[in-house]
């Protein structure tokens, strides 16, 4: 379903626990680049927004137990990587528990080295791309709105 070949399609998953207040799940970034992250990565083909998601919040958190609870309507989020290739991803909202521990894959391929839950504040202090914070500063209006 991609006809530009120099685009790369793919998914960033923006977890998060609402407790009395939401707080986000955020990675930190060891392969390739030093800083904070959300879940991300490329949909393989013939696979699905929604299954590339599940994959990957799977992958890269450990987490079994997770509910996607919508796709964000009109957030896109653009970057160009190394290879100079522009990634056009879907951002999905997904919510999981912070009393389930989080595993994130281990050894020198592993993309990342630790992960954090915080609150909003310290999360968008602590996000390594502006990209990042556009759409944890949506996400937080829209949370704010269904609550």
């Amino acid at each position: 379903n991609n006809t530009n070949s120099n685009i790369k399609e793919g998914v960033t998953a923006i977890i998060y626990d609402e407790m009395h207040k939401p707080f986000f799940l955020v990675l930190k970034r060891r392969l390739g680049w030093e800083g904070w992250e959300f879940v991300k990565g490329t949909i393989n083909t013939g696979e699905t927004e929604v299954n590339a998601v599940k994959r990957k919040v799977i992958e890269e958190t450990g987490l079994q137990k997770f509910k996607i609870v919508k796709k964000l309507e009109g957030a896109t989020k653009e970057f160009t990587d190394p290879q100079n290739v522009l990634n056009v991803h879907s951002v999905y909202l997904i919510e999981a528990s912070m009393n389930i521990p989080i595993q994130l894959p281990v050894g020198e391929s592993a993309e990342h080295s630790t992960y954090l839950w915080t609150d909003a504040e310290s999360a968008l202090s602590k996000l390594t791309w502006e990209n990042d914070k556009d759409l944890l500063m949506k996400v937080i209006e829209q949370l704010k709105t269904n609550s």
